[in-house]
């Protein structure tokens, strides 16, 4: 095993089992291929060669690239850095992201001091214990590169509430990134994070310079935070946490640009079927209303077509008849008329 570790590291064989036995490991004793992968994670923690741990999944990097670079800082909480190698993978795919967008990891000295307790906790796995012992190794030595800076914040108690605090007060006026495991963590941190989005968004103050030559009208108030929690997962990618507003169940999936609060797949699939649900018996009873008002018109027309028939008909013989007795009536009074001339022409001779 110290061979094969020698070769893939091109180290002296003496120098990788000085390196595991700093860390409480017998290279003498046989080790099983899940070991191995430990002591990997071991040397290369120990001599800051992570070389092995890149993922080559084509556009990674820019899909990285594009979830880093709108954080203005980047915390990262104890659960991660021990979980597996995948802090590994993170670290150096991140790395060359974060130091071109002049960014880094932020690890807070709680972190720092949760990993010195788990180094010699005995009610801890083997592998917890010397991940917790190899690690503070490499983020001294991400801190000298200047990819971590170790957050001084004076913290005391529980470090998840002093997360929270402290997010409530630095995410005022910056955009943060948590990544953890703890999904109970991340669910704080969402919900602080939609309730902030309710107040305007706190302006870094800006350098005289700034003030001089820039032309933002500053009366503006911007509203509006980007507060995200993430968790590792198989080589270092990351996936964030969304709460559903309908069940409040929390759920992971790939990182959006959009709020944390977010529909989870099961709501939306039964809000779709309710929607078609509702749609349908809307259309329903729109049949149902221009059926009734088919049939209404169809009375009214069968009422028309009664009072029709009830009504007398008028016939051609009977239109002779009527215009006969008319004509009738009118040389009567024409014949009575000359009658009456005629008198009154004789009574006046």
């Amino acid at each position: 095993m110290t061979n094969l570790l020698a070769a893939e590291f091109k180290l002296a064989v003496d120098r990788v089992s000085t390196v595991l036995r700093s860390v409480g490991i017998n290279p003498d004793l046989p080790v099983t291929e899940e070991d191995l992968e430990l002591y990997r994670e071991v040397v290369a923690c120990k001599v800051g060669d992570r070389s092995r741990y890149v993922n080559t999944e084509a556009g990674y990097e820019e899909a990285l690239d594009e979830q880093l670079r709108s954080f203005d800082e980047i915390y990262v909480d104890t659960a991660p850095i021990l979980q597996k190698d995948w802090f590994l993978y993170f670290v150096n795919d991140a790395m060359a992201i974060i130091k071109r967008r002049k960014k880094k990891l932020i690890v807070l000295e709680k972190t720092l001091e949760e990993l010195h307790g788990l180094k010699n906790n005995p009610e801890k796995d083997r592998e917890v214990r010397i991940r917790a012992t190899i690690r503070p190794d490499l983020l001294r030595l991400l801190a000298r590169r200047g990819v971590v800076r170790i957050g001084d914040t004076g913290s005391i108690g529980i470090a998840d509430d002093h997360l929270v605090r402290l997010f409530a007060h630095v995410g005022a006026a910056m955009d943060l990134l948590l990544i953890t495991q703890d999904r109970g963590l991340s669910e704080r941190i969402v919900r602080l994070g939609a309730e902030m989005e309710q107040k305007p968004k706190e302006e870094q103050p800006q350098r005289w310079y700034e003030r001089l030559f820039s032309k933002k009208d500053h009366r503006e108030k911007v509203v509006g935070h980007r507060m995200v929690a993430c968790k590792l997962v198989e080589q270092g990618k990351l996936k964030r946490l969304y709460i559903c507003p309908e069940c409040q169940e929390s759920y992971y999936d790939d990182l959006h640009a959009c709020g944390g609060i977010v529909l989870c797949g099961r709501c939306y699939l039964r809000l779709k079927e309710e929607e078609e649900r509702q749609v349908a018996a809307n259309r329903k009873k729109r049949e149902a209303e221009l059926k009734a008002e088919e049939e209404r018109q169809r009375r009214l027309e069968e009422e028309e077509r009664r009072l029709e028939a009830m009504r007398p008909k008028e016939t051609v013989e009977d239109r002779i008849i009527l215009q006969k007795k008319g004509l009738y009536r009118r040389l009567t009074w024409i014949l009575g008329a000359c009658v009456l001339i005629l008198l009154t022409l004789l009574l006046v001779l």
